[in-house]
């Protein structure tokens, strides 16, 4: 599993030092990877610029607090793209957010166990 996709030494300062804390907040980001997921497929399916703003800036925001940075990075150009109305970036940007959520999800499911 690749777990450079996080951070550790930065969260765990942002954390400071709490595991538990990492634990339970990795938890509930595994948690609802599934239903976020869904959430972007079906505002691309609508094409919903507005829906997909307000879910990129969500997970770029859990995914800087989580120091998650090719998460945050992927969903900041896809909160642009759906902001300015850019529908084909916005389309093109989907799959690898949706990619990253789920590589993110399941190294921080993989993580838990060791802290």
């Amino acid at each position: 599993m690749e777990h450079n996709l996080i951070d550790m030494a930065k969260l765990d300062e942002r954390m400071e030092g709490d595991r538990e804390l990492i634990r339970e907040v990795f938890s509930m980001f595994v948690e609802e990877a599934p239903t976020r997921r869904a959430r972007f497929e079906k505002a691309l399916d609508d094409m919903d610029m507005g829906t997909m703003t307000m879910l990129a800036h969500s997970l770029k925001g859990a995914s800087a607090t989580l120091q998650a940075e090719p998460l945050r990075q992927v969903s900041y150009a896809l909160e642009l793209a759906s902001r300015e109305n850019r529908t084909k970036d916005m389309a093109a940007l989907v799959a690898p957010v949706l990619a990253l959520l789920d590589q993110t999800a399941a190294a921080m499911d993989e993580m838990k166990g060791t802290l």
